[in-house]
């Protein structure tokens, strides 16, 4: 390795940010989007279910490695990284002294069913 500074790889946690990734119109936007193209599945007695999503916002605004940490069952796991994969709207990507950096990103997603 030589000189020069390494770029750090992130992915970066929010709370360390300079300017936090923005969803273009605002997350409520995002969740407009998440709520129109999710599937929900049959089921009994459940009226609404939050479902965590956790992905990566890169550099270029892109979502990558979207993961469902926590599976609430129902193969909702499977339809949350189908939709947030589906959606090809950019992030405004997160900063660090006005350069884009990688960051990590959670969020909860409330599924009504039907």
């Amino acid at each position: 390795s030589g000189g020069g500074e390494e770029e750090p790889k992130g992915p970066y946690i929010e709370a360390t940010l300079d300017v936090k990734p923005s969803f273009p119109g605002g997350i409520d936007n995002f969740y407009k989007y998440v709520a129109k193209n999710f599937k929900t599945p049959e089921m009994d007695n459940e009226k609404a279910i939050k479902v965590y999503v956790s992905f990566v916002i890169e550099k270029d605004g892109t979502m990558t490695d979207i993961r469902v940490p926590r599976n609430p069952g129902y193969g909702l796991d499977k339809e949350a990284i189908r939709v947030l994969k589906s959606l090809n709207i950019k992030w405004s990507p997160g900063m660090i002294k006005g350069k884009p950096v990688r960051t990590s990103y959670n969020l909860p997603i409330n599924v009504q069913v039907r």
